[in-house]
């Protein structure tokens, strides 16, 4: 998959999202894993996250 690709998913996916931290779940934790595809660093650093400006999903920022 491709850089360009990887950034449509997760678009595709944040569409998805409800606000229900319990039903959306699943759908963030494969946002966070396309995020890592393309910044593997963030899994040892959660701050490096900056693809949106919605704050760090692991750490809470």
């Amino acid at each position: 998959m491709s850089e360009d690709q990887i950034r449509i998913r997760i678009t595709e996916l944040k569409k998805q999202l409800t606000g229900n931290l319990l039903q959306d779940g699943e759908i963030q934790q494969a946002i966070y894993d396309f995020k890592k595809k393309l910044k593997p660093e963030i899994e040892q650093n959660p701050s490096l996250d900056d693809f949106d400006d919605e704050g760090c999903l692991m750490c809470g920022g």
